[in-house]
């Protein structure tokens, strides 16, 4: 049975290019339960970031509409407006 993951919008730190992003559910949710980095990618530029307190804030409002929809393979999340590092 496969991973759940979560798909959601990265913005490009580099070019501002929009594009979806895919992390399983148990790998977000363990490093927003533990304070640990999270890593978000952007497939443009073959770029990683930490993730900032704002995209983690989004995330985990993301996991919570995941659980209350009751989904139990994936998660799609259309206009999360995640971006890069905060200037």
């Amino acid at each position: 049975m496969p991973e759940p993951t979560l798909n959601f919008s990265v913005t490009c730190p580099d070019c501002g290019l929009e594009s979806v992003s895919e992390i399983p559910i148990a790998v977000i949710a363990n490093d927003l339960l533990t304070g640990k980095n999270l890593r978000l990618y952007s497939s443009c530029h073959d770029r990683y970031w930490t993730a900032t307190f704002t995209e983690r804030e989004q995330l985990r409002q993301s996991l919570a509409q995941y659980s209350a929809s009751g989904r139990a393979v994936r998660a799609s999340v259309r206009s999360l407006d995640i971006g890069g590092p905060e200037a």
